[in-house]
């Protein structure tokens, strides 16, 4: 799938300006990074593959997960989340001479070149009609499999929009052979449609989703996975052009506290955290911790509002370090519906 296609056709959207903070993605890009972040979601998706990784935590659920027919949709069972180990790791390549780009690779972590239970996979997202994708599907694996001598065993998943798309048609009985028994298909669409669903799964189906449906169904993903709402922002943003995040949860219900669970809030919360703690420690006081804490609160609205507001000036800094505890709360949760420099300034004034 081109990186310039977008999701307008989906949600009927205008395009408009980008948001610093959660830049819309194109598809393809957007399931790469849920693909880098959640590596064994391929386990539900390849049958026979889940049954054999039981180390992973994810159950035996991939027979019903996808059919080998490009003409079938796909069923699922519930799972579990990924553990910290995980079978795959994500790594992109690029094919030479002739340059593809598959959407992403997975490879197993223990066995690079791949095993009969765990095999190498190539992961393809289409989201439009394309007469020639098919051919260009065949192409690509197998300039893959010439440039990767290492690659013992490989299955090609693609992820479809639904499965009536025009891929081509008229393909000559080698390639229909390649479609038909090498080949994943998962309709996401009908996915969409099932209600038990793996929060994981269930986030597949995001880009999909009917805008009724969409508020309703990032809660049930949240409820169960609030550590994804980083990887559900940047969908619902695209989504939603236009909006501020703020914007976005306060339309779908979703509360602003899933913001605490991202990584980029928690990994600024662990660094002002440790300083707070090491100025404890040296001064031995209450006081010191306390003013740990408030360090700990400023340091995340710096470093939200860099992201937000761009470079803030010596002025603007001195008076965000100099604010309480209980206004850089404030402070932290009211720079979601910023735009830019000029919204902070007339939050200080207020």
């Amino acid at each position: 799938m081109g990186a310039d296609r977008r999701w307008h056709w989906i949600s009927g959207a205008r395009p408009r300006s980008s948001l610093p903070l959660t830049a819309p993605l194109p598809s393809d890009h957007w399931y790469s990074e849920v693909f880098r972040a959640l590596p064994d979601l391929v386990c539900h998706l390849l049958p026979g593959l889940a049954a054999s990784t039981g180390d992973t935590g994810i159950p035996a659920a991939a027979n019903s997960a996808a059919d080998s027919s490009p003409r079938s949709s796909s069923s699922f069972e519930p799972g579990t989340g990924p553990e910290r180990e995980t079978t795959y790791i994500f790594r992109p390549v690029a094919l030479k001479k002739v340059t593809h780009h598959p959407d992403g690779v997975l490879w197993p972590r223990q066995n690079p070149g791949g095993s009969k239970q765990r095999p190498v996979v190539i992961l393809k997202v289409q989201m439009h009609a394309d007469r020639r994708f098919h051919r260009r599907l065949a192409a690509e694996t197998f300039r893959f499999l010439q440039q990767h001598e290492e690659v013992a065993y490989l299955r090609v998943l693609v992820l479809l929009a639904h499965r009536r798309l025009a891929l081509g048609s008229g393909q000559p009985p080698l390639l229909r052979r390649f479609l038909e028994h090498d080949v994943i298909w998962v309709d996401l669409q009908a996915l969409a449609r099932r209600s038990d669903l793996d929060p994981q799964l269930a986030l597949l189906t995001l880009p999909v989703q009917k805008e009724p449906d969409l508020g309703s169904c990032a809660q049930r993903i949240l409820a169960l996975r609030p550590d994804l709402m980083e990887l559900i922002l940047p969908i619902l943003s695209e989504r939603f052009q236009g909006l501020s995040p703020s914007q976005i949860m306060a339309t779908l219900g979703i509360s602003k506290d899933f913001w605490r669970h991202t990584r980029a809030f928690q990994d600024i919360l662990a660094e002002g955290r440790q300083e707070g703690v090491e100025l404890g420690r040296k001064e031995g006081l209450r006081e010191g911790v306390e003013e740990g804490r408030r360090r700990e609160a400023s340091a995340l609205a710096l470093r939200l509002l860099e992201r937000r507001c761009g470079s803030l000036s010596a002025t603007t800094t001195a008076r965000i370090e100099a604010l309480n505890l209980a206004q850089l709360e404030e402070l932290a949760l009211a720079l979601l519906d910023f735009h830019g420099a000029e919204d902070l300034r007339a939050w200080l004034e207020l």
